[in-house]
Formats: C-alpha cells, structure tokens, sequence
C-alpha cells in the first residue's frame, strides 16, 4: 500500500505527466502528418525527462562531483588558513539577507572545520547581481553566529566571478604571507575553481575541500527513473559548469 501511494504521490508532483502528453501529442502530430511540430514536441520530451531524472543527470554530476576527493584531516591540519568562495545570496527575505541554498553548506562545513583547526578564513564574494550587500559581508555574519571569531574572518567583496575570486584573494595571501590554504566550494564547482586557482595562485599549496554533493552513484530504487522537479536544479549546475570549465579553459 505504502508502494502505491508513493508512486502516486510521486507521479502527481513529477513532471512526468508534463512529459507524457508531450510526447503523446507529438505522436499524434506525426501521425496527422505535422513532422516539424511533432518531431520538435518528442524532442523536448526527451530533454525534459533526461533533464529531470536521477539515473541520468545524476551521472554526469557525479562524474563533476568526484573530481576531488573529500579533504582528508592531514590536509585540514596542513592549511594555513581557508578560502571560502561565495555561492549567491537571497536578498530581502523574512530573515533579510541570507546565504543561498548551495552556499549553505560551504558555510556550515566551513564553520566545522574551523571548530576542528581554528584558523582563518578567507571569503571571497562580492555583489555579481548588484545587491546591495556583499556575499561575503552575509556569509561572514553566518559564520560569527556559528562560533567563528570576528578577528579570525577576512573578507573580499569586489570579486564577481571565480577568477576574480582568485586574483583578489592572492593578493590578501600574499599580504599575509599565507602558502598552504583549504579551498572550500561546492563540489559541482571545485574543478573550475581548482583550474582558475592553481593557474592564479603561484606557490600557493591549494588543498580542495568539496562539499554540497548532490549526485547518487547507484541507484537505490525504482524511483530513480521517475522524473522529479528538482532534478532540474542539477541539470542546470550541470550544464553551468560544463559550460564554465569549457570556456575558463579556452579563456584562461
């Protein structure tokens, strides 16, 4: 019973029935001699349900995600201090100003690991859709009410993509004489910002700490091949950082 009402719940709040009567309807077109519309209507079907299902966008995340491995505590204890990069902000909530969904949890791995080495951390993020506060400037406050202390929080608030994150972040390393640092960023994101901060940060040890896994790598049941909304939210990282590592790479 339980099986049933699961399925149903799931097919009612997935896109497949959006899917399913696309492609009926391009079937139907073909049928009635309209190739260009129906062959088009089949086409997008198939975008939307490779797009939103687990068993197939999830492989491409975790071929992204699994680019480094998780940081070890050696590595912890090696870094000098942490780099923290920012990941969007929601502005003028309830709450006012808070860090967005996938920069949630750079924060919070970064405040844990801070309670482990205590160190400090250096964020970088500035205003990259003109908001009136800075990521850094938001992130820095989540930080201090997780226990971090306000002298050990250095921010940098000009930077609007990763490679002014790490151009502008070199520049406070080099102040403070920092040579071993713990790059803390999604794990959708690190490839690109490995590349770029390797590239940038010449004789800086740069130790990769990927967190915010969002990709399964073996499926755990049927539902993995129903469709699901969120499953557009990784696509869209996908398709992003596919995008991003191939033109960083031409670019830089």
């Amino acid at each position: 019973m339980f099986l049933i009402e699961k399925i149903i719940s799931m097919t009612l709040i997935s896109p497949l029935l959006i899917i399913i009567l696309l492609l009926i309807i391009g079937v139907g077109n073909i049928f009635n001699r309209r190739k260009k519309s129906g062959l088009v209507l089949i086409i997008i079907s198939v975008i939307l349900y490779c797009a939103s299902t687990d068993w197939i966008i999830d492989k491409k995340i975790y071929k992204l995600e699994s680019s480094y491995p998780v940081v070890s505590e050696e590595e912890l204890s090696k870094g000098e201090a942490y780099i923290l990069l920012g990941g969007g902000i929601i502005t003028t909530t309830v709450e006012g100003n808070i860090p967005g969904v996938l920069a949630t949890t750079r924060i919070l791995k970064t405040a844990e690991y801070y309670r482990k080495y205590p160190k400090k951390i250096y964020i970088s993020g500035g205003t990259p859709l003109q908001n009136q506060e800075s990521e850094s400037s938001v992130y820095a406050r989540e930080l201090k009410e997780l226990g971090v202390k306000e002298e050990d929080i250095i921010i940098e608030e000009s930077s609007k993509n990763t490679n002014e994150n790490a151009l502008l972040i070199k520049e406070k390393l080099e102040q403070d004489g920092v040579k071993n640092v713990v790059l803390i960023t999604s794990a959708t994101h690190m490839k690109r910002s490995m590349f770029i901060f390797q590239k940038k940060l010449d004789g800086v040890n740069i130790y990769p700490a990927p967190c915010n896994f969002l990709a399964s790598q073996e499926k755990e049941n049927n539902f993995y091949y129903i469709p699901k909304y969120y499953n557009f939210l990784k696509f869209q990282l996908w398709l992003w950082e596919t995008v991003g590592n191939t033109y960083y790479k031409i670019r830089y």
